[in-house]
């Protein structure tokens, strides 16, 4: 599980955190300060994290989300900066150790955050940070717009010269804007990925592409949706969907528990389809990270099952095998890491030693998916020779599932005597 050097690291990697007054500030403010105190373990995920306790809690951007805005801002000793939003406070303590408490406005209008982000700004030392219900008259030298305030709406608070940040809005949703103030007149810049100041340093390889911010937004969505506990269009279904299922019948089915009463496992659950989220979007060592918080948060062999599958997508099957024995310990009647311990053995050319924990995988009483444990099972015996078993296997592969395409493209070929490609 990644610490504050690990996400620096990170972080560097990508070309983002370039400036070292901003590097010292991610140093130096701890991020367990601004999250609940039973989700501390969540402390530098490269995720949007929950601010407070609740069935659907608003969220702090991602690390590399907040850090790639904080680079295009350019935050420097003795500016004044105005940010609209509080995001738990965090973003404003990460820019108050930088130009200094007292030059940060935060503009906050739900009452009960407000007073939440002042009671952790000031237990965290930033206690000279303005945290206000509604704008202020006076100007910024910069503004960093973290909620739905249209930018526009803040140019007359820019210094001349300043600039605002801000996500983009309709056309722009999936960018970065940056406003202007210079001479009197106002100009916008967009921003679709990292500019070319942002990538240098050493850490950054020359191969590398800069950070595509499209990318970025579209992931971060579905992140604070899963979060958040928002649905807006098919894939924050989808993911949900695949949550709920995965689930169904399991420790985390949300009929098992009182997400208000035991508030970790509802966060295991929302940290667990993050992980698969990123994992779909091929963030395997983020989606690693955020199997392992969930498990951290409430260990489950749904979690430890699925930690071990995106190990394997990294070639790393050793690890992904303990992952899945660790989820058996758990729980023995879940069905997935016996399936998928005989599906790294095979990747290992271990056959004999596949059989049996595919065996187990099919006797489980929890398994939503048995045929692939049926399927895995020919794979093995076509690999050893022995048609008819594979032949069988396959079969009852269809019988649970007709519809399974690669049990019908293995049958069609032992029927077709054509041979077989592993």
């Amino acid at each position: 599980m990644w610490a504050r050097p690990d996400l620096l690291a990170e972080l560097k990697g990508l070309g983002l955190l370039r400036s070292p007054e901003l590097e010292r500030s991610f140093l130096h403010v701890r991020q367990e300060s601004f999250l609940p105190e039973a989700f501390g373990t969540l402390a530098y995920a490269d995720m949007p994290l929950p601010v407070h306790v609740s069935a659907n809690p608003p969220t702090m951007p991602s690390a590399r989300c907040l850090i790639a805005a904080l680079d295009l801002l350019e935050p420097l000793s003795e500016l004044r900066v105005l940010i609209a939003g509080c995001r738990g406070g965090y973003p404003g303590a990460l820019l108050a150790e930088i130009v200094g408490p007292e030059r940060v406005v935060v503009v906050e209008t739900d009452a009960e955050r407000r007073m939440r982000t002042e009671r952790r700004l000031q237990a965290a030392g930033f206690e000279a940070v303005r945290v206000l219900p509604a704008l202020p008259t006076e100007t910024f030298d910069r503004i960093l717009v973290l909620d739905a305030t249209p930018p526009r709406q803040l140019v007359s608070l820019l210094a001349d010269p300043g600039f605002l940040i801000a996500r983009g809005r309709g056309a722009h949703d999936l960018a970065f804007v940056k406003l202007v103030r210079q001479g009197g007149e106002t100009a916008q810049m967009t921003f679709n990925e990292a500019p070319s100041d942002v990538m240098a340093g050493p850490e950054r390889s020359s191969d590398e592409s800069p950070v595509d911010f499209g990318r970025l937004f579209a992931v971060e969505d579905l992140l604070a949706h899963a979060w958040e506990g928002r649905v807006t269009g098919h894939y924050d279904q989808h993911f949900r969907d695949i949550v709920d299922e995965t689930f169904a019948r399991g420790p985390l089915d949300p009929s098992a528990f009182d997400r208000a009463e035991e508030p970790c496992k509802d966060a295991a659950r929302r940290a667990f389809q993050a992980a698969y989220i990123l994992q779909s979007a091929g963030e395997l060592e983020r989606a690693a990270d955020a199997y392992e918080r969930s498990i951290r948060l409430e260990a489950t062999a749904e979690a430890h099952t699925f930690h071990g599958w995106a190990l394997s997508f990294m070639g790393r099957y050793d690890a992904a095998i303990e992952e899945c024995k660790r989820a058996i310990e758990v729980d023995p009647s879940f069905g997935n890491p016996y399936n998928d311990i005989g599906a790294y053995l095979i990747e290992l050319e271990r056959l004999d030693e596949a059989i049996p924990w595919l065996q187990r995988a099919i006797s489980a009483p929890r398994y939503c998916c048995y045929f692939y444990a049926h399927t895995n099972l020919a794979r093995v015996y076509l690999q050893k020779g022995l048609r008819e078993k594979a032949r069988k296997a396959l079969r009852q592969a269809l019988d649970v599932n007709p519809e399974y395409e690669p049990a019908q493209e293995l049958l069609r070929r032992i029927e077709q005597e054509s041979g077989y490609f592993g």
